[in-house]
């Protein structure tokens, strides 16, 4: 009697086991490898939070960074409890690019779902992706229940296991001009700073732990989600993600996102490597987003561009100087020639008649516009035309039966959703009417030109307008400059409008090689050269046929040798040519020997470096080696012939 009632007892607690999930061993940690197994992630619970480790070739890069995330109606940040993990799913990717420093991309990577109940049994996915350069994750709502949510905070933190220093950009506090990306990435000498606005750190974030370096940013927006950034937390030593600041957009829309469920977040990533080159080459950023959504996609031609507005503020508004550049752009065998704002009180003739002389010359134009709208107040025309689908549509095919090119949208002031919805909107209604797009006053590049190829280039740059307004801008331009290839260049083209020879309202310090080899340093689908008319024709012939030459578009790129804030040397191919650039950020002549046993074949190279004086050039026509002298914040550039 007394065994039976054991029995009994035994077995009644067997099957309550098995009800509620006792029989099933609790998951505690999780692995995840790379295809070559040289970056590992490591997932663990503790005391109810989730957190993640980083391991780059067996030594720690990221420890107990965490992982979760606030809505209005569930925490899943504390309480945890892992139910279910996928397995290994191995995935290559293999897309074709219009523009960018790589026209092939061919990836491989490992994904992996981790499936996570919070207190109350509601479940959401981290979702991971790891690739050989680094690794992205996002979170996945799964809950089909066709109800709008709101994120109250991303509990996600990014702890470093090491100490180090930093490449970052502060992030703007709102005005009528920002936040726009518009300050300068710089160093800062130990981790965890805070920013010197008070309001965080922006994206891309490079970072350097000893040997290693990590870029950080957010990718993969598709119209569901608002951008974030860092602040610092000194204390606690970790970086934390805010959303955009409450006041952007003249207070507009909510800073918060919301969605209807289910809904996947962007993704955060970050490339990681201990070789500069993999940070130069990744495109993880466009690896996570959404595949190209079109077509046909002959018609979009990346180009060079004359644009008169940054030597004159007003030629957009007068016919006979739109057309001095237009025949720039002829003479220098570039395709394209941008009128810049104000365009509709142009004086002396219409956009209409300087498309027909443009045609003449074989050149396309490309017109500005202001994107707002509420969200801004600068007066800049033509304005609010762009924020609400039907005018904008009717706009794009007005420009299509004009024979208009593209575009050029400025002053977006937000990361916050309802403003970065804009963006693939636009580049969407755009494709319909052959239309190329360049965003100014913008955020960063997340991964649209892949989804949108039709989006050549965006500003979210401190570029050499500056000479007009910035009196920072002359002393800090050489070293700036070397800090881009590393930091935004990297996520996407940058519209840096770069090559000026004449002074601006204020004068460069650059040497005029160091300006020509930026045009090969710093890729964009449409490269504006900011420029005079005036100092184009006063460079030698070689030099010209150097700017009429270079590509825009190109087929692969590659780090040769220099470090953030003091130099660099790239070289990059299209077709069979090679053209090598590099830049002195630093106030001392230097001497350097271009390893160049990376390219097959010929080696003979055509070679502009630094003249005896800043503002002059030496030419060699004919060369085997690449032995530079660099004067004070010069440069050089090469091809092979």
């Amino acid at each position: 009697m007394k065994q039976s009632f054991l029995t009994k007892t035994v077995f009644s607690l067997f099957i309550i086991c098995i009800a509620i999930g006792c029989s099933k061993e609790k998951i505690q940690n999780v692995s995840i490898s790379s295809p070559k197994k040289n970056i590992e992630i490591q997932l663990y619970l503790q005391e109810g939070k989730l957190f993640y480790d980083v391991i780059l070739e067996k030594d720690t890069i990221l420890k107990a960074s965490r992982v979760g995330i606030v809505r209005n109606d569930s925490d899943f940040s504390k309480n945890l409890s892992i139910q279910e993990v996928s397995n290994d799913s191995a995935f290559t990717q293999g897309y074709t690019l219009k523009s960018g420093k790589q026209s092939r991309v061919n990836q491989n990577g490992i994904q992996k779902e981790i499936t996570v109940f919070n207190e109350n049994g509601i479940p959401f996915v981290v979702e991971f992706q790891v690739y050989d350069d680094g690794y992205a994750y996002r979170y996945v709502f799964p809950e089909n229940e066709n109800k709008e949510v709101t994120i109250k905070e991303d509990a996600s933190t990014i702890k470093f296991a090491k100490e180090g220093k930093a490449w970052l950009m502060p992030q703007a506090e709102p005005t009528k001009w920002s936040p726009a990306y518009e300050k300068y990435h710089e160093e800062v000498p130990s981790l965890y700073e805070k920013s010197p606005t008070g309001e965080g750190w922006c994206f891309p974030a490079l970072f350097q732990l000893g040997k290693t370096y990590a870029l950080l940013s957010d990718a993969g927006f598709d119209n569901s989600y608002a951008g974030i950034h860092f602040k610092a937390d000194p204390q606690n030593k970790e970086y934390t993600f805010l959303f955009p600041n409450k006041a952007e957009a003249e207070g507009l829309y909510e800073s918060n996102p919301s969605h209807t469920l289910p809904w996947k977040t962007s993704w955060m990533t970050m490339t990681i490597s201990n070789d500069l080159n993999d940070i130069v080459t990744s495109n993880l950023v466009k690896n996570v987003s959404e595949e190209s959504q079109l077509e046909d996609t002959s018609w979009i031609l990346p180009g060079r561009a004359s644009w008169s507005w940054l030597a004159d503020h007003d030629s957009p508004q007068d016919f006979d100087k739109l057309k001095d550049y237009v025949d720039l752009a002829a003479e220098m065998n570039w395709e394209y020639s941008l009128v810049d704002a104000n365009w509709n009180k142009m004086n002396g003739g219409t956009l209409q008649e300087l498309v027909s002389y443009a045609n003449s010359k074989n050149i396309g134009l490309l017109a500005w516009y202001n994107s707002g709208g509420p969200h801004n107040v600068v007066t800049e025309e033509p304005r609010d035309r762009m924020h609400i689908k039907e005018t904008r549509r009717a706009e794009f095919k007005k420009l299509q039966d004009w024979g208009i090119k593209g575009v050029k949208i400025d002053f977006f002031q937000s990361d916050k959703q309802t403003i970065l919805d804009l963006y693939p909107e636009i580049l969407k209604d755009a494709s319909d009417f052959e239309i190329l797009v360049n965003f100014h006053g913008a955020s960063i590049p997340r991964g649209w030109a892949r989804t949108y190829p039709n989006l050549l280039t965006m500003e979210s740059v401190k570029g050499a307008e500056c000479y007009s307004f910035d009196k920072t801008f002359t002393e800090r331009a050489p070293a700036y400059n070397t800090i881009l290839p590393f930091t935004r260049n990297v996520i996407g083209s940058m519209d840096y409008t770069p090559v000026l020879f004449y002074d601006n309202i204020l004068p460069h310090i650059t040497t005029y090689t160091h300006e020509l080899a930026l045009s090969v340093l710093f890729e964009s689908g449409i490269q504006h050269f900011g420029g005079s008319k005036k100092g184009y024709e006063s460079i030698p012939e070689f030099a010209k046929n150097f700017l009429r030459e270079v590509p825009v578009a190109w087929d692969e790129v590659k780090y040769l040798q220099g470090s953030p804030g003091k130099d660099v040397v790239l070289a990059r191919r299209k077709e069979n040519a090679w053209y090598i650039a590099g830049i002195n950020g630093e106030d001392s002549e230097k001497e350097w020997t271009i390893d160049t046993s990376f390219i097959n074949g010929n080696t003979d190279f055509e070679l502009i470096m630094d003249g005896e004086e800043a503002r002059e050039f030496k030419y060699t026509e004919s060369t085997k080696t690449l032995t530079i002298k660099v004067l004070p914040f010069g440069g050089f550039v090469a091809k092979t012939n």
